[in-house]
């Protein structure tokens, strides 16, 4: 059962990232799948509840791909952290196209997911992002800047390399590793 659940997942994550949410079909998911029209009613409760299983599924695989980034980083070094974070997000979109391509296009669909997976998911840059401008100083005003700042960066490359502008080569990540060290140093 959780064999069946899991490759509708696998199979809807492409045709969502493909089609959108506007023309996601469950049955072209259901015939690549190799299962009936009504399997994944057996297994969501309809095509939002689905959705959401895409997403979470999708998000813990950006939270263990973090995790293992900051595995071996000292904790008490938030900026070094926070860059790490922000780079590894920026790789973590090259290599995984149908979560940058959901992350960019399902927003609009679904604000539930689209509000969830950047605020409550980012607990651990929320963390040391406070503890960075605490250790700084740093009035709200500034914080909000940088922060700011860095979306910009991170979601307008992903917008890039979605739309094919841009492709994020190593030369174009060291550019961008740059700019996030900058934005953040020690």
């Amino acid at each position: 059962m959780n064999d069946i659940r899991e490759k509708l997942i696998e199979v809807g994550t492409r045709e969502l990232a493909e089609h959108g949410p506007e023309h996601f079909s469950l049955r072209r998911v259901a015939a690549a799948s190799g299962v009936s029209c009504a399997a994944p009613y057996k297994h969501f409760k309809d095509k939002d509840d689905f959705f959401l299983a895409i997403a979470d599924t999708l998000d813990n695989r950006w939270l263990r791909y973090q995790t293992d980034c900051l595995n071996g980083v000292p904790t008490d070094r938030s900026a070094l952290c926070l860059r790490v974070i922000c780079k590894s997000y920026l790789r973590f979109l090259r290599d995984n196209p149908e979560y940058c391509a959901l992350m960019l296009r399902w927003g609009e669909h679904n604000q539930k997911w689209h509000m969830s997976h950047l605020f409550d998911n980012s607990s651990n840059a929320k963390r040391h992002i406070s503890i960075y401008a605490e250790q700084h100083d740093m009035p709200a005003d500034t914080v909000y800047a940088r922060i700011y700042a860095l979306r910009a960066l991170i979601y307008g490359t992903a917008v890039l390399h979605l739309s094919g502008d841009m492709t994020m080569t190593d030369t174009v990540l060291a550019h961008l590793d740059q700019a996030i060290d900058k934005e953040i140093p020690d």
